[in-house]
């Protein structure tokens, strides 16, 4: 046996299996990760953020928004920088009703390389959210953003034309049904407006009705793309996770836990990869009265004048109307990454998700 043979031996049984859309038992990584995403925010470029730059801490609104102010009419609006929060962010230490992540030298300038990152678990935004527009290499790390009705009404908006956003390890909620009205609040993350590479990760979104959106609009020429949730807890929610239009999407080794109506809506298009998921408890079962389609994990509901197609491999149901499904395109992403079983995803979902996770 040469000597380059055993060393590629050796490699080979020391690296972690990488599946471009192979089938979960060739993967079975359990750890969450802040060094990079997988999926569609490592393509483009990748994604960065902040890292390597100025650092700075912020524990108000005014602080926060100060300091993305000045770093976009600064002489060098490149530089990274890396924001921690380490306290609570509200209306009431906010100058105005979100915190807004965009560029003031005009529509044609973007704002870049920016992390907005929690402390431990001391990172909260208390009823005002983040939008970010025409934004490029942008983490949002380690916090909570809950009960946000101003503004947007959006925990975290990312619109026109921004790209390469990485949002992982945070926590999202509101409360179930919203005050008894369905439309009290808006959505926890919303991605539209020509928006694309973009992947969201280990987050907890919990107790809220309409969810999120991958495109606000029938309009094809407004629509986002290449976006991929891995790895999130989905509790207690009633739809919209997510509602898609138009898009790619990749959806992998997610827990979905008691959705009261409807998960994933695939419209006007859209084509997501269902893989690897585990749905507990999700769907009423019921007939859409619009599109006829069963309520369930995965479908084409309400609205919007045409379906959306998925491609289902690998998915756990468990109390979820699923005989009715079956793959209606063969989409699979372009990029590789690990995957694990369903199963084997539950349990680290439970264990790793949300904030005081990672450092």
């Amino acid at each position: 046996m040469t000597k380059v043979f055993k060393l590629l031996l050796a490699l080979a049984l020391v690296l972690p299996v990488i599946s471009l859309g192979s089938p979960a038992s060739q993967a079975a990584s359990n750890q969450p990760t802040s060094n990079g995403p997988q999926g569609y925010a490592s393509m483009n470029g990748g994604t960065t953020g902040g890292a390597g730059g100025r650092v700075e801490y912020a524990s108000t609104g005014a602080q926060i928004q100060q300091l993305i102010d000045n770093r976009s009419r600064s002489n060098n609006p490149d530089e990274p920088l890396t924001i921690y929060v380490n306290g609570t962010i509200t209306q009431g230490n906010s100058p105005q009703s979100l915190i807004d992540v965009k560029n003031h030298r005009g529509k044609a300038h973007e704002i870049k390389n920016i992390s907005i990152i929690g402390v431990g678990t001391n990172g909260e935004f208390d009823g005002i959210g983040i939008r970010l527009s025409n934004a490029h290499n942008i983490i949002i790390q380690n916090v909570a953003i809950h009960h946000v009705r101003e503004g947007e009404g959006t925990a975290i908006e990312v619109t026109d034309d921004s790209k390469n956003v990485w949002i992982d390890h945070n926590e999202f909620y509101s409360e179930f049904p919203g005050n008894g009205d369905s439309d009290y609040y808006d959505g926890l993350v919303d991605i539209k407006r020509n928006a694309e590479y973009i992947t969201v990760s280990w987050n907890k979104f919990e107790n809220h009705w309409k969810t999120m959106l991958v495109g606000h609009t029938d309009n094809a020429s407004l629509a986002p793309d290449k976006i991929t949730y891995h790895h999130n807890y989905f509790n207690n929610l009633n739809s919209r996770v997510p509602l898609i239009r138009y898009a790619d999407v990749h959806m992998f080794n997610n827990y979905f836990k008691d959705i009261n109506d409807t998960a994933i809506n695939s419209r006007v298009g859209a084509r997501v990869f269902v893989e690897n998921n585990y749905f507990d408890n999700v769907g009423s079962g019921q007939a859409d009265p619009t599109t006829g389609f069963i309520k369930g994990p995965v479908g084409w509901f309400y609205g919007s004048p045409s379906t959306g197609y998925w491609n289902l491999r690998g998915n756990v149901f468990v109390n979820t109307p699923n005989s009715h499904l079956s793959s209606t395109t063969n989409f699979t992403p372009p990029y590789s990454y690990q995957v694990q079983s369903a199963t084997q995803a539950k349990s680290s979902v439970e264990q790793h998700s949300g904030v005081g996770v990672i450092n």
